[in-house]
């Protein structure tokens, strides 16, 4: 099945550019042209994609410790791709395989993609059918992620969207505002997996309860911490976090279902791919909020669980609110 690509556009003139490889989101080009989020200059490019620039990601995202974890049978063990341990689904993944395009409806702006992650893939256990919708309405990009799995399987994922709202001006995005309503980090060890225990951000150099300019408080390589916003799962649609983006102009609001997200602000971004506009990429050419369920919850009994099944189908969705400078 050869790789497909999907532009969805809006009456004003925002163009999402979507991928079969990945189920990713290629491109999001403000009505001028302007891109707001890193995409490869080269379309090859896309086939490695060693960063996950807009990829689908999973079936678990983010880590899992020594690449394994004890089921209600025996332990699972899972392939290792960061260092011994699980990262982002493993070698393919859901981010590196080619997805079925079932729809494509450009009337209401969606489309649907499909993809069967068979029993053993990457070692996890049972069949899960993904589908990923996507739709672009009012400046809004949705995103609904559903898993269909066979059997009990740990379930977490989100889309990877690196964002650069000021790339006209410069691959770097230090001078962008975040604000992040969280008020709970996951601790985690010098490998970057998490320990079980969170700290209150309060008045530390992770707190975005107020918008702030990143390079206010960048650590030595930058931020790549999970934020919990809702404890109890309630699964109701929250506001994660907000980029915004002053010389520019432009903004986006991060919605979704998940407890938390992901806040990573790309140090290790390789510098030996370009951007489409032509620039090098490189560490903080942009940063991601991903959210997903806790990571490494297989392995941490007192997270919210992860793991679905049959009679418990995974269901997930993220809102981009995207503000234009005419807005």
């Amino acid at each position: 099945m050869a790789v497909q690509t999907i532009t969805l556009t809006q009456a004003n003139g925002l163009r999402v550019t979507l991928s079969s490889f990945g189920a990713a989101i290629q491109s999001i080009e403000a009505p001028n042209g302007e891109h707001l989020a890193l995409s490869y200059q080269q379309q090859q490019d896309w086939l490695t994609n060693p960063a996950y620039l807009g990829t689908t990601v999973g079936r678990v995202a983010n880590r899992i410790a020594n690449s394994q974890f004890l089921d209600e049978f025996s332990t699972v063990k899972l392939t290792n791709n960061e260092g011994q341990h699980h990262l982002h689904g493993g070698n393919k993944g859901l981010s590196h395989v080619n997805w079925q395009i079932v729809d494509v409806d450009h009337i209401n702006n969606r489309a649907v993609f499909s993809y069967i992650s068979i029993d053993g893939e990457e070692g996890y256990r049972g069949n899960v059918e993904f589908t990923v919708t996507y739709q672009l309405i009012d400046n809004k990009l949705t995103i609904d992620m559903q898993g269909i799995a066979s059997q009990l399987t740990p379930i977490s994922i989100t889309n990877h969207i690196y964002w650069n709202l000021g790339s006209k001006q410069q691959l770097d995005i230090t001078d962008h505002h975040i604000q992040l309503p969280a008020r709970l980090r996951l601790l985690k060890d010098s490998e970057n997996i998490p320990t079980g225990e969170f700290a209150n951000v309060y008045s530390t150099v992770y707190d975005f309860a107020h918008s702030k300019q990143l390079d206010k408080q960048l650590p030595d390589t930058g931020f790549d911490d999970y934020y919990l916003l809702d404890p109890a799962g309630e699964g109701k649609l929250k506001h994660h976090g907000t980029i915004a983006h002053i010389k520019s102009g432009y903004q986006v609001a991060v919605y979704s279902t998940a407890p938390g997200s992901q806040f990573y602000t790309g140090y290790y971004l390789p510098s030996d791919y370009n951007h489409i506009n032509g620039k090098a990429m490189g560490p903080y050419a942009g940063l991601c909020i991903e959210p997903h369920e806790l990571p490494n919850a297989v392995n941490h009994h007192h997270f919210l669980s992860s793991m679905y099944g049959p009679e418990r189908p995974y269901q997930h969705q993220i809102e981009f609110h995207i503000q234009l400078p005419t807005q």
